[in-house]
Formats: structure tokens, C-alpha cells, sequence
């Protein structure tokens, strides 16, 4: 029996796995596990990441290993082929288990590590990853399983490169890209929408974190006296707003569920920092708009093509249009996922994966 094993490390890592887990069910007869580490467990104090792994174990039926250490790793690899993929893998510290863990994998696996973002280490770099950490990282699986096409990626080291095999995002397993048809939908007469958060991210300064803030709580108020509501979503790996106790207007609740689990059509808009959480509401037809800070120093790389603010008043104002009319934000994000170069046929992209697991 030939295996998948997916080493699941980060919380983030749940959500780019659960696309590609049904597919490999649907497209292969190998066996999937998944592989939990200590971190996770740690990592995921509200438990919802957890009970997520498990549910989706059920739905492709896998089994679900919970792992201490690089040897439990080894041991449950012994004796068996496949393939071993990790969502988040790389020589930078955070990413050390699942980079130690391919290390010492048996040969009998070939090691595939997952872009997870449209900015990603070891891929494509924002300018704030490339002053922390350098501009090229390096990786240690054997397939680097990219988003983009090749010409499209701007970060890989150049004894990286002959890794890298194009899939495309793990969404377009479960749709097609947006074609802005979907602005024919009936238009929504409620301001309700989403405010994501990834302010634990190392391109936010102190002060850009602090503007988010203010920006957030005037935006409330101000929605509140058109009736609008807010649900907060922070970023499954930092939440910042909710570890640094930030009290929410009274029209603002917390959102944490999985994105994948939520009717997204519920939403007018989307505002939040750069992050690929966009890509999920834009991939769903749902209006964005990317933050950036005051005088808009913040850079906000790949995202600058979507619909940009700053001010509260910008904030007020795409989300009164937005909801009033969708109509040309969906066309110009349409656009914007066309200018992405991703792979024309993504399912083939990861057929090719599955053509990898050795005979």
C-alpha cells in the first residue's frame, strides 16, 4: 500500500490541506494520514483546528497519528512509501519540524512542501521577509509544489529551482477562478462584512498595528450609525487581537471558524491587511479591500492590484459601495486573478504529484 502522509504543524496548515486531501482521495487509492506534531496541539489552544483534522480524517479516511518529535515522525514512515507533504517547510526556524522532519525521512518518500500563500517563504517574498529573514530560503524537500507558474516566482533560491512543479492554490481544487459573472447576484441591502487581522505578521510595525486598531474602532462606530455589523477574523497562527486582550465595538464579533466551513456569500466585503485570506473572499466573489497604513508606507507587494485603503473613511466608503454595488470590484478582481499566472488546469497539477509517489 502506497501512502500520503501530510505532516500538519502550524494551524494554518489544516485549511492548505483540506482541499488537496480529498482530492488525492477522490484521484488515488493510497492511504492518507496525517501526521499531528506536538507544536499543533500546543499551538491550537481553542481546540477548532484540532476537531478540524479529525473531521476531515473521517471525510477522506485517514488516520490521524499524533507525533512528539522527528523520530515518532521516522517511526511511523518506516517501512513505507509515498508521498510526504508539508504546508510549511523551510530552513527558517518556525518551519523547523517539518524541515528537520524531511531531513530525516526514509527514501522511500518523495518530500513535497505546499506554497501556502501567495507570498511564501522560499517562493515569492514580501520586502518585510526579505529585511528579517534574506532573500532566498532554502528548502528541503525534493518538489516545490508552486502556485505560479515558474517565470512568476520571484524568491526561490537557484538550486531550488529545479524543484519546483506548478499546481496552482489549493482552492482551485473546489472551484474555478472568479470570472466577475457572480456580480449578477442579488445586491444586499445590510452592510455585513468581514475585517481580517494578520497583525502578528513581521511587516507590520508597532505603529501600523496600532493605526489597524484605531482604523477598526472608528470603522465600527461609524457602521454602527448605518446599522452595519462586523465579524473579526484573526489570522488562525497570530491572533493578535484576541492574545493582546483588544476589546471590540459593540457591532464587531469574533469569527474562527474555518473559512471553507462559512456560507462566504453572507459577507458585502472584506477588508483586511495584506494577507491571503483575500484570496479566499476574492476566490468566492466577495468584494476586497487590502489595508495599508497611514500615507501608505505599508507595503502591500503582490496585493497592490485589489482595491486599496487606509483611512476610516476610505474603510466606510468601499464597504457602502461594495454593498451597494459589487459589480466592479468583482470584475476588477476577476482581473486580478487572471494576472496571477496560475496554472491554467490546476486538478492536473496535482495529478502530476500523485504521479510522483514511487512504484
Amino acid at each position: 500500500m502506497k501512502y500520503i502522509v501530510f505532516l500538519v504543524d502550524l494551524n494554518q496548515d489544516v485549511a492548505a490541506f483540506r482541499y488537496v486531501a480529498h482530492f488525492f482521495r477522490r484521484e488515488s487509492a493510497h492511504k492518507i494520514l496525517f501526521l499531528i506534531s506536538d507544536n499543533f496541539r500546543k499551538r491550537d489552544t481553542l481546540g477548532v483546528w484540532r476537531t478540524e483534522i479529525q473531521e476531515i480524517g473521517r471525510e477522506v479516511a485517514a488516520d490521524v497519528v499524533e507525533v512528539d518529535n522527528v523520530a515518532d515522525v521516522v517511526r511511523c514512515l518506516a517501512g513505507k512509501t509515498g508521498l510526504l507533504v508539508s504546508a510549511s517547510e523551510s530552513a527558517l526556524p518556525a518551519h523547523a519540524f517539518n524541515h528537520e522532519a524531511f531531513l530525516a525521512a526514509p527514501g522511500t518518500f518523495v518530500r513535497v512542501t505546499l506554497q501556502h500563500g501567495l507570498e511564501c517563504i522560499g517562493f515569492n517574498h514580501n520586502e518585510a521577509h526579505d529585511r528579517t529573514w534574506s532573500n532566498y530560503i532554502g528548502m528541503a524537500c525534493d518538489v516545490a509544489a508552486s502556485w505560479f507558474e515558474e517565470e512568476a516566482l520571484h524568491s526561490v533560491r537557484g538550486d531550488q529551482r529545479a524543484k519546483i512543479v506548478p499546481v496552482g492554490p489549493p482552492l482551485g481544487l473546489s472551484s474555478p477562478p472568479p470570472d466577475g459573472r457572480a456580480a449578477l447576484r442579488p445586491k444586499k441591502a445590510v452592510i455585513h462584512g468581514l475585517v481580517c487581522e494578520n497583525l502578528h505578521s513581521v511587516r507590520f510595525s508597532a505603529d501600523a498595528r496600532g493605526q489597524f486598531v484605531k482604523a477598526l474602532a472608528t470603522f465600527a462606530e461609524k457602521l454602527d450609525a448605518l446599522e452595519g455589523t462586523i465579524e473579526l477574523r484573526p489570522h488562525p497562527g497570530g491572533l493578535y487581537l484576541e492574545k493582546n486582550r483588544v476589546p471590540l465595538p459593540k457591532n464587531v464579533r469574533f469569527n474562527q471558524l474555518p473559512l471553507y466551513r462559512q456560507s462566504l456569500d453572507k459577507f458585502s466585503f472584506c477588508i483586511s491587511g495584506p494577507s491571503t485570506v483575500l484570496l479566499d473572499l476574492v476566490w468566492a466573489n466577495v468584494p476586497v479591500a487590502v489595508w495599508t497604513s497611514g500615507e501608505r508606507t505599508l507595503s502591500i507587494g503582490i496585493y497592490s492590484n485589489l482595491h486599496v485603503v487606509s483611512s476610516e473613511a476610505e474603510w466606510v466608503d468601499f464597504a457602502v459601495s461594495a454593498t451597494a454595488d459589487p459589480t466592479p470590484f468583482l470584475e476588477a478582481q476577476a482581473r486580478f486573478v487572471a494576472s496571477l499566472r496560475l496554472p491554467a488546469d490546476i486538478p492536473r497539477g496535482y495529478r502530476r504529484l500523485l504521479e510522483l509517489v514511487p512504484s
